[in-house]
């Protein structure tokens, strides 16, 4: 009397593991080593600093000591990433920003980057050291929080929050004063995906 329980015991549970491996195989295709991100971004930004040492033409405040507001900018950035589709990415980003208004500057920044999408939003934090490039030589400490929301597969629509500390050339006061600056960016993110 017990094998005809076995045998239906038997073949449950080997339909089972068999159902559970096919299962699995999609998700381990998925983390398998080779799978990169590749970005593509374009965003419009503006920004406030909050030292305001030369006494800019842009205050915001009563005195000429107050926050001042930045030119506005164009950002453009490449970003390659790597790591489960289904997980946190890890991967490097390089932006270069432009002035496009008052005296022309230019900004380079590399940076590392951690990526995470859910379906059609993705959410993203970058920690960089920028170059000032032009009109004066320096450098500082940038830190970026983002989200985009993709449209379509590849193409999201992008904001970002960004705080920069540039350490700039001295002044009577002090020899090397530190400016902080806290930007906001929109535009759009184009994304490509390189399948192992």
């Amino acid at each position: 009397m017990q094998r005809p329980v076995l045998a239906p015991l038997a073949l449950a549970s080997a339909l089972l593991l068999a159902a559970a491996s096919a299962h699995a195989e999609p998700a381990a295709d998925q983390t398998k080593p080779g799978y990169v991100q590749l970005f593509g971004t374009a965003l419009f930004g503006d920004g406030l600093r909050f030292n305001n040492p030369y006494r800019l033409a842009t205050p915001l405040g009563a005195t000429a000591e107050s926050v001042s507001r930045t030119a506005t900018y164009v950002d453009l950035g490449i970003a390659a990433t790597l790591g489960s589709p289904l997980g946190f990415q890890h991967g490097l980003a390089v932006r270069a920003s432009f002035a496009t208004e008052g005296i022309q500057q230019a900004v380079i920044a590399p940076s590392y980057l951690l990526w995470r999408r859910w379906r059609g939003v993705a959410a993203y934090a970058r920690a960089g050291l920028p170059i000032v490039l032009t009109p004066d030589t320096t450098f500082g400490l940038e830190g970026g929080l983002g989200a985009v929301w993709f449209v379509r597969g590849a193409l999201g629509v992008t904001g970002e929050l960004v705080g920069d500390l540039f350490y700039g050339a001295g002044t009577r006061e002090v020899q090397t004063p530190a400016y902080p600056v806290l930007s906001a960016e929109v535009g759009l993110t184009i994304a490509y995906e390189v399948l192992p």
